[in-house]
Formats: structure tokens, sequence, C-alpha cells
């Protein structure tokens, strides 16, 4: 084990590599942390967390080697001031938290509590991306990064579901022996939220069906459920022979195929009931007999933040040919799923002219129909592509259909790389198109054998393919080859991609993830060693340059013509390294077929030399010592003459297959020793050589790439050679949604660094746009003093047309052992949910005092006005009389002020205080009653206070997107409503002439002002509350900007007439008060004489004394 202080060293060396930016391609040769949010050690490779309604606890430890917890290095990281902090992000939101910096002495952890409304405030059940969660000791650092993801159990659609009967573990056991195939199915958005169907033996019968929220990580942690009596509620006679036979989950709706029918949930998002509800889609004309031959299609998109263009579709097909009366084999709907239609009609009488539907999919970027055909007449395989006319495709082609080879001749399915444009079929071939259907370019030939089924990442953009044999094969999103990952001997099984890209293989009775798992998705210990990719035959290396080498395969003449491709280079070697056991490796840059020439050697691979390759020595050649005479002699080989006659430096019979290998010259592939001095060979360029060649001793050399005595060189996946470095943090998320406003564009900027030797500065990256048609992009290249490639990529809207498209990023110099190779962002032309209007206060007040409702300027007045209960603002009429429907800091429990007249009370009407007897039961959040809507008025306590009078106040609105802020200004410009529909304010705005024309054209058809947002400035003339709505006019955006601001005018002087008349009275009494006192002074009388003398006489005195006579 390493001391501790080699990770605090390792962590300040780490600062100064990569210090801006992010990195993908680094490495991570392991986790580094273990979290969970209960505190105990899961065991698990990845971190998975669930977010509940209670607040997400999370406790991490730091893995040693050991791969267990370790006190001392967390003692040592603390007294360092040093913890980690946990990113949580999906494509559209990143945030950052920080674990507490507290001293441990009897822990072994850190921990965080985040308040679930830090996250998210929502509640409701919809289809929500997973968070992908990072661990990292900092930030953008790139430093002991730990991935795991966060699942929001509270609003996942199909967790809230009874699936129906829980089986036990001894009833699941029994259901193994009858088993015959799996099927999987997972959440569009939460991939770690899966389904997984048997499909039983005919002899068998029932609806078996295991939910995961973790990804299969364990068998434990999955639910068998028994849906057998939730299908015969839908059945009406046959029950007979009932199993699965495909699944789709949607982002809404779950779709199940049977044996018996199809049958559909309802909507997901509105559970009514705790069990799970299922109707029967009807299809006139088919029984069990097509059923079970039948096969769902689905183009995964995750609908997160759904747009009113967003909307799943799925296709069912049966293998079979279509009756007359029957109107297709193949039909598609879209959600809710209750109509589903035919998906080609077709009048042709003739049965073995009709195509057969093998895929029909909606491409929803281009807003078309793509269809897989196969005629069985004549074999032919083609997709055409139709465009939608009212939700139905046309029966005229978009363009002219792809004929595919008639090498293709096992067609089996065809799908789209999830939240992506790339379209793949796949049969005994499998081809991929980048434009929705219209070209096609082949991945993989693979002759007497064929693809039975596929899995997909989202997130690492990687591809299974699994073949009947039992291989797996694999490649990238947009790639153009593949690489073999083993090979499987599991009777039943399937391979299944969680939500970071990790690969399960799973069986009925068991989930494997593998044991020796890196720091992101590895498929490496399902499979065990990788296989050699090298076959059977001699190679001959020809140098084209000091760096460049040509290897030629050798194809004996005599083998048949249909297993040649056993002993030829093929488009599985593209890109792969060739490793030589003496020494030296070649990365393979290009394959080539040579149709004639050079006899013998049919394909040959184009290799960038990254290490210098080992060459036979006179020990083992000892040739090599003598000169050498090269002459053509006839047919197709040329003779190789030892001009030294010493015995011991003749030819050996372990010589064949070695190749004579001269700079500047052919190479020759030695095929039969004749004698000791001569031998027959091919030649590698036989074009170039025009008479007879002579070479002294020294000057030629052997290389020994034969298989006589055993081969000795390999081929194999290269390491990953490319690092791709983003400079903002939006690629924390590999597949981010950014959107396009009106008028507006977005910026990408990558750079792609190569470590290792480049021979030609190609750029390595290709930029693919799914619909050309709903943005323009603009990308450029350039490579700096490095051979770094840098790219710019800029996108911006095209049309006032809302919809969504995928742009591709391939760096198709990658190799598929690289962890990002194609970065998938979708763009939507449309409003993001993240942009917003806001009104800038003139005066900032902090938060604390917001709370405690007195926050005083410099003459001693508070700026914070705290509402009566239940007020509501007054009208026109006066201010004892509203006439508004919204309260404000409204609690039923307490007595309505303000509420005499008729008129008053008619208005009035709780929202969130509806229906419930005290304030309490509002449940008023803190952001509502901050919140300056309308809709949460109820919980509206305090408001910005001003005094009389307020002139000229700045209306400064400002837009705010994902990262950053515009002020608003034209194009965007506004109408203000007062919602409680008081008049006594005005507005005052600039006026230029292009704003001047927008008004003129735009007030009529709005029927209300219109105003430059630029200048704006408010007087108001009345008191108490005013209420205000700012929206942005349409047209200009795809969002409906609109912001709320409230102004409660304060210290108002009385209106017209009661000031006057104070006055006037005052100065009627003081004049009526000074006229007196005149007359008395001028008559002489003293009132305040009387006065005194009036209270003294009343004063007399007695006496008690008596007097006797």
């Amino acid at each position: 084990m390493e001391p501790p202080v080699t990770y605090v060293t390792l962590l300040l060396l780490n600062v100064f590599e990569f210090s801006s930016g992010i990195i993908h391609n680094s490495g991570k040769e392991r986790t580094y942390f273990s979290c969970s949010g209960d505190g105990i050690l899961t065991g698990l490779h990845t971190i998975k967390l669930f977010l509940t309604t209670d607040n997400l606890k999370v406790y991490c430890f730091f893995r040693n080697e050991n791969e267990s917890p370790s006190r001392e290095i967390l003692g040592l990281f603390t007294s360092g001031g040093l913890a980690p902090n946990m990113i949580i992000m999906n494509s559209t939101y990143y945030g950052g938290y920080h674990f507490k910096l507290t001293p441990f002495s009897d822990r072994l952890e850190w921990i965080i509590d985040i308040p679930r409304e830090n996250i998210t405030v929502n509640t409701d059940i919809a289809a929500i991306e997973q968070w992908i969660i990072k661990i990292t000791m900092h930030e953008g650092l790139n430093i002991y990064d730990t991935d795991g993801t966060l699942l929001d159990i509270v609003r996942e659609p199909i967790i809230q579901w009874n699936l129906g009967r829980v089986l036990t573990e001894m009833e699941l056991k029994t259901l193994y022996p009858d088993v015959e195939d799996i099927k999987v199915t997972k959440s569009p958005c939460a991939n770690d939220v899966a389904l997984i169907g048997f499909i039983m033996k005919p002899s068998s019968n029932g609806v078996f069906i295991g939910k995961t929220i973790s990804g299969f990580w364990t068998y434990e942690e999955c639910i068998w459920y028994d849906m057998t009596e939730i299908i015969y509620a839908e059945l009406k006679d046959e029950h007979e022979g009932l199993t699965v036979i495909d699944l789709v989950l949607t982002n809404h709706f779950l779709v199940i195929l049977t044996s018996l029918g199809l049958y559909v949930s309802s909507d997901l998002r509105y559970p009514k009931t705790s069990q799970i509800k299922l109707s029967r889609a009807e299809f006139c004309g088919f029984e069990r007999v097509d059923y079970i031959r039948g096969k769902l299609w689905y183009n995964e998109k995750c609908f997160a933040n759904r747009e009113s263009f967003e909307v799943d579709y799925v296709t069912i097909t049966f293998k079979r040919n279509r009756t007359l009366s029957e109107s297709s084999s193949c039909f598609f709907s879209k959600e809710p799923f209750l109509h589903w239609l035919p998906c080609v009609l077709s009048t042709n009488k003739n049965e073995g002219s009709i195509p057969r539907v093998i895929t029909f999919l909606i491409d929803q970027e281009t807003e078309s129909g793509i269809y897989f055909f196969h005629l069985p007449d004549t074999k032919e395989t083609y997709v055409t592509v139709a465009m939608l006319k009212d939700g139905k495709p046309s029966t005229r082609p978009k363009f002219p259909s792809f004929r595919f080879p008639s090498t293709f001749t096992y067609p089996l399915g065809m799908l789209f790389h999830p939240r992506s444009h790339f379209l793949y079929v796949y049969g005994n071939q499998v081809w991929v198109s980048m434009d929705g259907g219209n070209t096609f370019e082949m991945v993989c030939n693979l002759f007497l054998h064929h693809v039975r089924k596929t899995s997909h990442s989202f997130y690492t953009s990687d591809i299974v393919l699994m073949v009947e044999d039992g291989r797996i094969l694999t490649t990238k999103a947009g790639f153009l080859r593949y690489n073999e990952l083993g090979t499987l001997n599991d009777t039943i099984f399937t391979l299944y991609y969680d939500q970071l890209g990790y690969i399960h293989k799973l069986t009925p009775q068991a989930f494997d993830a593998g044991s020796k798992l890196l720091g992101y998705g590895s498929s490496g210990s399902i499979f065990g060693k990788a296989p050699d990719l090298g076959f059977e035959t001699a190679l001959v290396p020809q140098y084209i340059s000091p760096n460049e080498m040509f290897f030629f395969s050798y194809v004996p003449l005599t083998m048949p013509t249909r297993i040649q491709w056993q002993k030829r280079f093929r488009t599985i070697h593209f890109g792969k390294m060739i490793k030589f056991s003496k020494g030296g490796a070649a990365y393979i840059r290009n394959i080539y077929d040579h149709r004639t020439e050079p006899v013998g050697l049919q394909t040959s691979a184009h290799t960038t030399i990254m290490e210098p390759f080992g060459m036979e020595d006179s020990k083992d050649s000892p040739c090599l010592l003598s000169n050498l005479e090269i002459t053509y002699s006839g047919n197709v080989y040329y003779t190789l003459t030892l001009l030294s006659k010493d015995p011991q430096n003749s030819f050996k019979s372990t010589d064949v297959e070695k190749s004579v290998v001269v700079p500047g010259h052919s190479s020759f592939l030695i095929m039969e020793i004749k004698d000791e001095w001569t031998a027959s060979a091919f030649a590698t360029m036989p074009q170039i050589i025009k008479s007879t060649l002579t070479f002294s001793a020294g000057s030629w050399f052997l290389y020994n790439f034969g298989t006589v005595g055993g081969r000795n060189w390999t081929i194999s996946a290269k390491p990953c050679n490319f690092l791709i470095q983003e400079d903002s943090l939006d690629f924390m998320s590999l597949n981010l949604v950014k959107y396009i406003d009106v008028g507006n564009k977005v910026d990408f900027q990558f750079k792609i660094i190569p470590t290792d030797i480049s021979t030609y500065p190609v750029p390595p990256t290709t930029v693919i746009i799914g619909n050309p048609v709903l943005v323009d992009i603009n990308a450029i290249g350039t490579f700096d003093v490095n051979q770094n490639f840098l790219l710019k990529v800029q996108v911006a809207g095209k049309l006032f047309k809302k919809g969504s498209t995928s742009l591709s990023l391939i760096l198709w110099e990658g190799p598929t052992s690289c962890f990002a190779t194609t970065l998938l962002p979708t763009i939507k032309s449309s409003c993001s949910y993240l942009r917003t209007m806001h009104h800038t206060p003139g005066r900032h007040i902090p938060p604390e005092d917001w709370i405690s409702g007195v926050h005083k300027d410099s003459q001693g007045f508070n700026m914070i006005k705290t509402l009566p209960i239940n007020y509501r603002p007054p009208s026109h009429m006066g201010i004892s009389i509203p006439l508004t429907d919204n309260f404000y800091h409204a609690d039923p429990s307490k007595p309505i002020p303000r509420n005499l007249f008729h008129r008053s009370k008619e208005t009035g009407k709780y929202k969130q205080c509806a229906n419930v007897t005290s304030r309490a039961k509002c449940n008023c959040s803190e952001h509502q009653k901050f919140s300056h809507a309308v809709a949460f008025s109820d919980c509206k306590e305090k408001v910005h206070r001003f005094k009389f009078p307020v002139t000229q106040y700045p209306v400064v609105l400002e837009i705010f997107n994902e990262r950053d802020k515009v002020s608003a200004e034209p194009p965007y410009l506004v109408t203000i409503t007062e919602v409680n529909m008081r008049k006594n304010w005005q507005l005052k705005h600039n006026e230029p002439e292009n704003v001047k024309k927008m008004k003129n054209y735009l007030e009529p058809l709005l029927k209300t002002p219109v105003y430059n947002p630029l200048g704006l400035n408010l007087t108001i003339k009345g008191s108490e509350l005013f209420h205000f709505k700012v929206s942005v006019v349409p047209g200009v955006s795809f969002c409906d900007l609109s912001e709320e601001f409230q102004i409660y005018v304060d210290d108002v002087p009385l209106p017209f007439p009661g000031h006057a008349l104070i006055a006037v009275a005052t100065s009627v009494v003081l004049g009526g008060l000074i006229f007196i006192a005149f007359v008395f002074q001028l008559r002489n009388i003293h009132p305040l004489r009387a006065v005194k003398k009036f209270i003294t006489g009343r004063h007399t005195l007695t006496s008690s004394t008596t007097v006797n006579s």
C-alpha cells in the first residue's frame, strides 16, 4: 500500500496539469471514492445514489490500494484543508456541492447533507434525466475523479407502479429451466431504470418481468413480478401459451408484446391505482403464430423538459407476408398508442413483388419515415425515406432508395443510436447512415454469420453487436470500424449498458458487470483476455517512408474463393495495432484490396510505425551475410539468388515466409527454398521492377512475419491516443442539450490533443448535423505548433420553426478504446426552460433582511413592506373598495379587511390557500413567499416599499440564459399591465425609428401599448401596492418571456380635496382667533383677569367659633 503522503503529493502535482477546462480520455485507472446514502459500503464499483422527498445525505470513503476505506488518508486530507466536491449534472444542469471539512476522530467518511429543493423543487411524476455525479478532490483539475449516478425515485414514472404479484426466490428459480430467451428495455432518460422479461418455452405459461433501479448491478436488487393475471384480465378466451415476446419502455408508456397480443399501459405519469393497468391493441387477422414472430421497434430519445414537437413512436412488425384482406404486416403508433396505422399501403396483387417491411422508424429530427425493405423474390434489400404528412408517411419518397449490395443476404433490423441521428441496419452486414437514410457506409461484413442483437450506450456512444456464434463485437457511434471484445458461451444471455456506460451480461440466473473495472465503463473483465484479431497467414512489410509501412497479406493461389476472407485484412482491422514479438508496433490507418497485383497479396494495411520492428539477424538467417541477386523468373515468381557460395551463409528451411526488405525497393515474400542458394518469392511492387536487382550484404534485411514455426505477430485494439479538451463546463456532460432562440447562436470550442506522432496533419474530427434545414453550422479547424487540432463550431438558428436536431462531433481517428470519441450535443430550436427574464430592482436588499422584514435607508425609512393579512390593493373606486381577485399574505383563518361593500365581497379568490382553513395548510414554500408571480400571491408577504412620489423609476430588464445574461433591448419589445387593474401609473420610453415602426405594426395586432425595454421608466401617482407584469411581444422569441414585480407606495398625502379642506379650515380658525384677540384688546377687555377674579371670588372663608350672649 502506498503511504498516505503519496496521495497528497499526487494531488499537488496534478494541479499543474490541465489546470483549466474539461479533459476527456485522460484515463481513470480505478475509482477513488466509495459513496452511499446510508453510510454503509455497498461493494459496488460505481456510486448509486437515490433522491427521495427528504434531504440527500451522502457518505463518502476514500479507497486505498486495497479498495478499503482508510482513516489515515482521510485524516491527512482533512488536516490539509481538503475535502471532496460533489458535482451533479445532466444535459442542461451543472451544480457543485462541498463536503463538510470537519475533524474526524472516529469516522472514516466525509458527509454532505443537501436539501432536496437545492437540487430540484419539482415533485411531479415525469420523464426526467438521471443525474450524473462526480466526486472529485478539486473541481476542474481531474483529480481523483469518481463517477456515479443520482436517481430521483419520486418522479421516475415506472417506479411509481406495482407491476403485479412479486415473485419469491423459490418461484423465480423454478422458472429458469423454461426460459428460452430474455428481453431488456430501459427508461430513455434514466438508463439505470430497466425492465427484463423472460421469453418462456411453449410448454410454459406466464409473463414474468424484473425491474431494477440501479442498472442490474446485483441480482438481489432486481424485483421480479408476475404480470400474468393483469394480461388475463384483458383476454377473452385463449389463455394458453402466454409469454413475453418483446417489450419497450418509452418516456411515458410501457408496451409489451406477448404471444397473445400487444398490450399498452396507461400514461405512467398519472397513477390512478397502485397496480399498473394494460389495454390490448387489436390487429385484425393476427393470431398467436404471428405474435410470437413479431417485434417492436423504438427510436429511443429522452423527452425531459418535453417540447410540443416531441412525441414517442413505436412500430410493430410481423414476420409474414400479408394477405389481401390485411392492410399491412407492419403498424406504427404515437403515444398514447391507441390507434395503430399501417406503415405502408400497397395495391399490388403480386405477393412476390410486395416488399416485406423489416423495420419502420420515425425520424423525428427530419419529420420523415424510414423503411427497411426486403424483396423475397429478388432478394433485394433497400432503405426508403418518406416525408410525413398529417402524421402519415407519404407515398412519394424523399430521395431515391439506397440499395444494398447482393452480399447483404440476411437483413434483420434497423435502429437509431439513442439520442443521435446515426441510423444502423444489421444482419450479416452492418451499415450506418449519417444523413437520415439517404446513403449508407459499411461498418462490417460477417459473411456467413449475422448480428442477432445490439445494445447501445448513449453516454459513451458504445455499441455492442451480438453475433449468433457468441462473438461480441463493438464499435462507437459514427465509426466505420469495429473491434472484437471476445466470445460468450452462455446459451441465453443479453448485454445491457447502464447510465454510465458500464456493460452488463444478463442471464436468467445472474447479472455480471465484471470484476476488474476501470474508473469508467469497461467491458474487458466480462469477456476475459482481449482476443487476437490476427489471422493465420504471412505478412509482407513494405516501407514507403521511415515512419510508414504497408503490410501485405498472403493468400495461397489455390485457396477456394469462398474462404479467402480468412487470410485477408478486413474492416475489423481498421484502426487497430500490429504488434511484433521481437519488438515493434504500428497503427493501421487504412485497409486496401488488390484485384490483380500484386499476385498472391490480395489485401494490404497502411500503417504508421510507432515503434521500429525487430529484424532477423545472421544467427537466425545466415543468408543475410551474402550478397543477393533478384531476377524475374516468369509467371508470378521472382528468383532470389545468394551470390556468396559459403555453405555457412545459405538459405534455411525456416526462411520460408520471411520477407526481404530493401529500402527504396519492392519487398519480397519467400515462398519456397529451391536449394541452399536459391529461393522463389512474391513481390509487393512488381510493376517497379524493370531489371535484375543486386544488393550487397548489409543493404538488405529479413523480417519474419510468417507462420512457419508459429505466428509471432498479433493485431489488437490500439490504446487511446487522443485527449479532448473543452474549455467551458458545458461538456462535463457528453450529451448536453443546447437551446437556440430566434436569431441566437451557440458556440463550441474543442482542442484535440494527440498523444503520439501523427504522420499527416489530417483533421481528426468530423462534424455532422442531423437536420441541416433547421440550423446553420459553421466549423473551423486549425492546427497549432504542437499539432493539436483546434475546432470551433458555431450553430445558429435558421427559421422561426421549432425542432430538434443532433450535432455529432466524431473523433474518427480515435480508437474504440477511448472513453469519449463521439460527442452528441442536441440542439433544440426552442425555448430553454432556463431562459427567463428578470427585473433588476434599483436597490439591493440582502436575503437576510427580506426574512427579517427590515432594511432601512440612510434616513431610517424601512424599504420593505410587510403586507397586512388577506390584503387586497385598492381600486379606482377607492381604497376601501378592492375589486381584484388576488389576495396577498393570505390566511383563511383570519378576517378579510376592506370587505364591506358588495362588489368587494364578490371578488377575491384564494389560490394556494383555496379549500384550507389556515395559512399553515397553504403549504407555501420559501420560494413561493419571495416569488413575484401572481400565481403565488397568496404566499407573498413582503414587497419593495417606496416613498411617494415614485417618479422615473427605471424598469431594468435582463434576459438570463444557462450561463449568461443580456439586457433586454430591441427587438425584444414589451407590453406592461397592472394585474390588479390599477390605472394611476404611466411609462416613458425611447422611440428610435426602428422601434417606432415595430410599435406601429404591433399595437393594432396586440391591442395594447408596446414599449422599448431600453430606457424604460415608470411613474406612479397612486398609493399602496402596484403589481406589474412585463411581457415580451410574440414573434421575437420561442419563449413566453415575462416578469412580474411589485412596488408598495407609502407616505402618501391625502387625496384631493382633503388636503385643501384641512388647510382652509386651519386658516379660518387661526384668523378667527386673531380677530377676537384684537377686539378684546380694543375694548380693553381682559378675559384672563375676569377668569382670575371669577376663580378667586368663589373661594370664601368660614369660622367654626361661636359667641354666647
